[in-house]
């Protein structure tokens, strides 16, 4: 139970992580499935049309709820077991970074495939790598949003629910609700808090002849610092919170 990282419990942890979704092999596929159907989706849309930015927001609004949705259930509805092994001295911090590396690998397949088959079939005026980086940032960084979600709610069908309360605001604030100078006060310093906004931005900012990798990167940079504080929330409630 201690605070160091063990590495031998990692190692042990993401084997038996890796074995229970291989088991559960319906719901493996549709989480990785779910990423070429919202692209077909996208290429729908979109086929007979240029790159937009309302494109680049929707296909970044799609990754970040890939990693919430893959992963708002998977501490939640091991709590009888992580109860039991947190008697026998479980290592916090490997067991969720067994999460995060076993769910990091299914994302990097999902966001692959999603992306492929956007850039494939649409014209994404996006420089290829750097969008592709961008994309799985943004699955991460939803990723532990989920598994907060799932330590914090408690229970896996009140994560789940909780999903939708935490990907609409994305949407909410934004500047494809409203114009974005409506966008004033305590609004506004709510957007900065939205991880889809510093996506958004990264993508908009690696356009083909409009590169500008300043921005990338302190887009990414606020993105990963987001996500930094989602992982502290969750190992804060790992360690300090009593399970019910």
């Amino acid at each position: 139970m201690g605070k160091r990282f063990d590495r031998r419990q990692y190692a042990i942890l993401s084997e038996r992580y890796f074995e229970i979704l291989m088991g559960d092999f319906s719901s493996l596929i549709w989480m990785v499935g779910q990423g070429p159907l919202i692209a077909g989706l996208v290429i729908l849309r979109w086929r007979s049309w240029q790159a937009t930015e309302t494109m680049y927001f929707v296909i970044a609004l799609s990754a970040v709820w890939f990693g919430c949705i893959n992963a708002c259930r998977e501490i939640a509805r091991e709590s009888a077991i992580y109860r039991r092994e947190r008697l026998f001295g479980i290592n916090i911090p490997a067991y969720l970074a067994s999460k995060i590396k076993i769910l990091s690998i299914l994302g990097l397949v999902e966001i692959a495939l999603f992306y492929f088959l956007i850039h494939r079939y649409l014209d994404t005026d996006l420089v290829l790598f750097p969008a592709f980086v961008a994309l799985f940032a943004l699955y991460f960084s939803g990723m532990n949003l989920g598994l907060l979600l799932s330590r914090w709610c408690g229970s896996a069908g009140r994560a789940v629910v909780a999903v939708p309360i935490v990907i609409i605001p994305q949407i909410v604030f934004s500047k494809f609700v409203m114009p974005e100078n409506t966008l004033k006060g305590a609004a506004l310093k709510v957007e900065k808090l939205m991880v889809v906004k510093w996506g958004f931005e990264a993508l908009k900012s690696v356009q083909k002849g409009e590169t500008a990798y300043g921005d990338y990167f302190f887009s990414l940079l606020i993105l990963a610092l987001l996500t930094l504080l989602f992982i502290a929330l969750t190992l804060f409630h790992l360690w300090f919170v009593p399970d019910e």
